[in-house]
């Protein structure tokens, strides 16, 4: 399903070539962009009444020049005399603009400040410390960015990187003289690019897998062919040492987040012996949490790949070397995203240090450890396999359930699950981190995080459910004649999402059963909810409806009014729950 983000883009110089670059779609997204009157952006950000915050913008793109910002500095370039401390005031000073504007959109992006590279300066005093024009313009980069550390939902993006990956001509002397153009329309081509790869980060729409072929993609050669002794792999050789830089770039997608899985036309023996014993392999098999080594279609390993991770489609990117394979799968399988591989190997590395589609705001602690908590999940499999029942498995999981109030420490994870989460989500609510901080910070408004752990290890913070509780005035009939107002507390859950890797076990029971009891004891009478279809929220639908003794056609499309039944079942026998949020153990509530 094509998203559709609003982009509001404010600069002190001519930027609007970029906007036709912007609006071009992607598989998966479309910017409808404009541009705020030309050099007007002190103004437009200290006036929250200007016309162009009166569609409030999913991106507001503040893009300018560090000598419209600071006169100071426009004097150091003019070999003029320049007060660095009245240079970083007026960074300080636009700092805290922006911050204020901020909250007229949910995302920020601020355009750091560079020197193109049509500018020369004396290169020898470049980098003397408060004099060189590029030292000083790196204390102002950093300055700005010690401002927006508390600030998640303002993002920098890095300007001089788009003047190194263009590789042409970033100006175009005659587009200045003509428009007043500071940039080439190459550099506006660039520029939308990495905009765009950013966006999908910010909303959730980040690719989460890697699926993999093996023979000419992390090796040289058919191991199957040309034996062990016949692979380029490492040593005194440029395709060899390609192909080890290649495993080392994927390593560190690994590392941070990003799962690795394989899809191999092998044998598999001979393919897990190359990968475990061979001296240069960097990715060993606990590097990759499934894989599909077998002489099958990789359209249809790759499905099971999907299902045996409970990873949608459109998370994952294949890598094959084999253009029939790459094609295949492009039709087959279209929201799989199938890049363009190199045809020379020795450009393995560049290919992938520059892929793009992994773009994230923060990266969590469930991030860091994603990996080991497949191959937990995989214990549990297997643990299930050799259980005599359902009921038998669930006891021997030793399940502990922590609730966890939210906080700035856990603030980032919890928008990750909002944001993230497809299948087992009330209302696919997606919110930016401050967004979400402030609307925490109602004291109506209540957000429970649930952190699962079992004997296999942690599993993290898993869970979420937010609630509004209200007091609202019904009428009670005493008898025929008389009336009397009576104060009727109830709230409603705004959000309940979960991650897949917990489903079916129970936590799901343990989470609606916990926040009913906590609005219970604070007064709350009833509960209700509003379910909003989408094409993949179908498991919560599925396990919601059964909880509730009403439910009906909602006032707006495709969505569904609940209201909770006052008998639900008892907590889950199998789990331990504690509440961290007022640290009491609360076995014995629920007993």
């Amino acid at each position: 399903m094509l998203k559709t983000l609003s982009a509001l883009i404010i600069s002190d110089t001519i930027v609007d070539p970029i906007v036709r670059f912007l609006k071009e779609e992607t598989a998966s997204l479309s910017v409808d962009a404009i541009t705020a009157p030309y050099n007007q952006v002190n103004q437009i950000l200290m006036d929250h009444s200007h016309p162009v915050w009166s569609n409030t913008p999913d991106v507001a793109v503040i893009w300018t020049i560090p000598e419209r910002i600071s006169p100071s500095f426009d004097s150091l370039l003019q070999f003029e005399p320049a007060d660095r401390k009245q240079i970083m005031n007026d960074v300080d000073q636009f700092a805290a603009m922006v911050i204020e504007a901020s909250k007229r959109s949910k995302f920020t992006f601020v355009v750091s400040w560079s020197l193109p590279p049509h500018y020369r300066w004396v290169q020898t005093l470049a980098w003397k410390h408060n004099i060189g024009i590029t030292n000083v313009v790196m204390q102002m980069n950093l300055r700005l960015a010690e401002h927006f550390v508390n600030y998640p939902h303002i993002v920098m993006l890095d300007s001089q990187y788009w003047y190194t990956a263009l590789q042409k001509q970033s100006y175009d002397a005659k587009m200045y003289a003509l428009g007043k153009i500071q940039y080439s329309r190459d550099f506006f081509v660039v520029a939308a690019k990495e905009i765009k790869a950013i966006l999908p980060g910010v909303i959730g729409q980040a690719k989460k897998l890697i699926v993999c072929d093996l023979d000419n993609t992390l090796w040289g050669g058919v191991i199957g062919d040309d034996g062990m002794e016949g692979i380029k792999l490492g040593g005194i050789d440029p395709i060899g040492e390609s192909f080890v830089a290649f495993q080392k770039g994927l390593k560190a997608l690994k590392n941070r987040g990003i799962l690795l899985a394989i899809c191999s036309k092998n044998e598999e023996p001979i393919a897990f012996e190359m990968i475990e014993t061979h001296p240069e392999m960097v990715l060993k098999k606990e590097d990759f949490v499934a894989w599909r080594i077998n002489w099958k279609d990789k359209a249809e390993n790759i499905i099971g790949i999907a299902n045996e991770l409970n990873l949608g489609l459109q998370s994952i990117v294949f890598l094959d070397d084999n253009p029939t394979e790459r094609e295949r799968i492009r039709q087959a399988l279209p929201e799989v995203y199938t890049p363009e591989l190199p045809k020379d190997f020795v450009q393995y590395p560049v290919f992938i240090q520059t892929l793009d589609c992994f773009e994230t705001i923060d990266i969590t602690y469930e991030d860091l450890e994603r990996t080991t908590m497949y191959h937990q999940e995989t214990a549990r499999k297997f643990n299930l396999s050799t259980a005599s029942s359902i009921v038998e498995w669930l006891q021997s999981l030793e399940l502990q359930v922590t609730v966890l109030q939210l906080n700035r420490n856990n603030l980032a994870r919890a928008v990750q699950l909002l944001n993230k989460t497809n299948q087992f989500n009330l209302a696919t609510r997606r919110v930016s981190q401050e967004e979400f901080w402030l609307w925490s910070q109602n004291p109506n408004n209540h957000v429970y995080l649930f952190h699962v752990q079992d004997r296999f290890g942690e599993q993290g913070i898993t869970g979420l459910v937010s609630a509004i509780v209200y007091e609202m005035t019904e009428i009670d009939e005493i008898d025929e004649i008389d009336t009397k107002a009576v104060c009727v507390k109830e709230a409603e859950m705004i959000d309940f999402v979960m991650s897949c890797r917990v489903m079916g076990k129970g936590v799901e029971d343990a989470m609606l059963q916990f926040v009913y009891r906590h609005l219970s004891d604070a007064g709350v009478q009833r509960v209700k909810a509003i379910y909003r279809e989408t094409k993949k929220n179908k498991p919560f639908f599925d396990f919601i409806q059964n909880k509730y003794k009403n439910q009906r056609s909602g006032k707006m499309e495709n969505t569904t009014d609940f209201i909770l039944d006052m008998n639900l079942a008892g907590f889950p026998s199998h789990i331990t729950c504690i509440d961290n949020t007022n640290k009491e153990q609360i076995d014995e509530l629920f007993s």
